[in-house]
């Protein structure tokens, strides 16, 4: 293991990096109507209840009876939606890959993602989080990207050295915000070039 494999960092999100996340496909497995899948989408997945349970401000429970209350929404529907989110969320075999690679070459990995409390207690158990030396999860923590606070966090608890660190996020806001910061940001978008260019940045760089 070289000394430059050991000084550098990886920092991972989770949805649409490492897992699947796509609601369009999460509504299309649902097995309801059209007007409460249209109701679904307004209430609960675009929602503002939807960021405050990945703030950890509101629970689950909480927000299936808010949207109860609030639209003509019941509340199996939403429980059922919730649920079916929880399930979509399955790795990415690309990215495991790459996860696999970056271990096997000594470099420390570490997970910042913004999540619900309930999703992470839904899903914490597969296996490739043992790959991580460390995982903040906005819903425990109380604080989200794109906020400064959340990253200050990760450096302060991942023991990080911003400039040997790269974070890997679907949303450029939050890259924006670990820039700010001194650490180095890459636009997560899926293609083959973008993992490309992570496996240049960590493994041969």
């Amino acid at each position: 293991m070289s000394s430059l494999s050991q000084n550098k960092v990886a920092i991972f999100d989770l949805g649409n990096v490492v897992l699947d996340w796509d609601v369009d496909r999460v509504l299309d497995s649902l097995d309801l109507e059209a007007e409460v899948l249209t109701l679904l989408r307004k209430e609960l997945f675009f929602h503002r209840d939807w960021l405050e349970m990945d703030r950890g401000t509101v629970s689950e429970t909480a927000v299936v009876s808010n949207i109860s209350k609030r639209s003509p929404l019941q509340k199996n529907a939403v429980k059922k939606a919730i649920l079916a989110a929880k399930n979509s969320l399955q790795p990415i075999p690309e990215t495991i890959k790459l996860m696999e690679d970056i271990s096997n070459n000594g470099i420390k990995m570490f997970c910042l993602s913004n999540m619900s409390r309930e999703t992470y207690a839904h899903i914490k158990n597969m296996e490739f989080f043992g790959m991580f030396r460390d995982i903040i999860i906005s819903g425990i923590t109380g604080c989200m990207k794109p906020s400064e606070d959340i990253f200050r966090l990760a450096i302060d608890r991942f023991e990080l050295d911003p400039s040997c660190s790269l974070f890997i996020d679907d949303s450029l806001p939050n890259i924006e915000t670990a820039r700010r910061l001194g650490i180095k940001g890459f636009h997560f978008k899926g293609s083959h070039s973008c993992y490309k260019g992570i496996r240049s940045r960590l493994l041969h760089g």
